[in-house]
């Protein structure tokens, strides 16, 4: 279950930005939301995979 192991590692912010760790906190609930209400299949996988790759985007978009 997601809720044992984060994805996308909220508490790693080495910069210390707010943004970073909103970004964080919002994919982490949606990870979770996702685990907890869709089914565990392929499409699911791929969505989480999305997020995730999406979430690291915005957290390199802050330092560009």
């Amino acid at each position: 279950m997601m809720t044992d192991k984060p994805s996308t590692l909220p508490a790693f912010n080495p910069s210390g930005s707010d943004v970073v760790a909103e970004i964080k906190r919002r994919t982490e609930e949606l990870l979770q939301f996702l685990d907890a209400r869709v089914p565990a299949n392929r499409e699911r996988a791929i969505a989480i995979t999305n997020y995730e790759q999406a979430a690291m985007w915005a957290v390199k978009a802050n330092f560009t």
